[in-house]
């Protein structure tokens, strides 16, 4: 399996980066950035690239995936909104159309979060702009899904280098042993473990909506741990 990685230097990115590396079936991992990365490993190889409007030229290195996980985002707090829809849309839109030329049967894994708007009618402008793009992922792809994580726990060391959320992740660190024996845990929390094993199972076996809540990551994680049936 040929995973491509889109945000690799952020905390869900390189939680599925860490998840794929692992993975016996997974033979190469692709990631696209503007800068390389300090991970090492034999199964990585690292594509620099600028231009997020356009990856014509990097097609090639593109071609074969059998997942494209997204994890390019930014928090709409503070910035403008032709800049919020440019870097959440315009951005993926762009790969989503060499991807789906060169692959059309591919898995496409969307991050997205939420209390996103799937109707795009709602009044909160990042819910409408993030629902469109799932929209797009979904229309574009059979495999395409969309996740919708609530508050993700670092399984691997990575912090958030959003300012907001990890300070948040410290603060709760402390409880969150406690946060996860609670029944309704699985609706609200997950982990990066968890987010790139939900990934590699939608790639395998896929899922019944393509659109997952938090509850459903954490049981497409849990499925992915099963024993395969011979």
């Amino acid at each position: 399996m040929k995973v491509v990685v889109f945000g690799g230097s952020g905390l869900i990115g390189d939680g599925v980066i860490q998840e794929s590396l692992h993975a016996a079936d997974v033979t190469e991992v692709v990631t696209v950035g503007r800068a390389p990365q300090s991970v090492t490993h034999p199964k990585l190889r690292q594509v620099v690239h600028s231009d997020f409007l356009d990856f014509t030229a990097i097609s090639e290195d593109l071609a074969g995936a059998d997942l494209c996980f997204w994890a390019l985002g930014v928090s709409a707090v503070g910035m403008s909104p032709q800049d919020y829809e440019r870097i959440t849309y315009d951005y993926t839109a762009a790969a989503v159309r060499v991807l789906a030329t060169a692959n059309p049967a591919m898995t496409f894994v969307y991050v997205s979060g939420g209390g996103t708007d799937g109707t795009e009618q709602g009044r909160s402008r990042w819910a409408r702009v993030k629902g469109r793009t799932e929209n797009m992922v979904i229309a574009a792809f059979p495999g395409g899904y969309a996740l919708r994580p609530g508050v993700v726990q670092s399984s691997h060391g990575k912090r958030s280098r959003t300012p907001m959320y990890r300070w948040a992740s410290i603060v709760i660190a402390p409880i969150v042993p406690l946060l996860r024996r609670l029944p309704f845990a699985p609706a609200f929390m997950t982990s990066t473990e968890q987010i790139g094993q939900a990934a590699l199972h939608l790639t395998r076996r896929g899922w019944p909506r393509h659109v997952l809540e938090n509850r459903d990551i954490v049981a497409a994680a849990a499925a992915a741990r099963q024993p395969r049936a011979r």
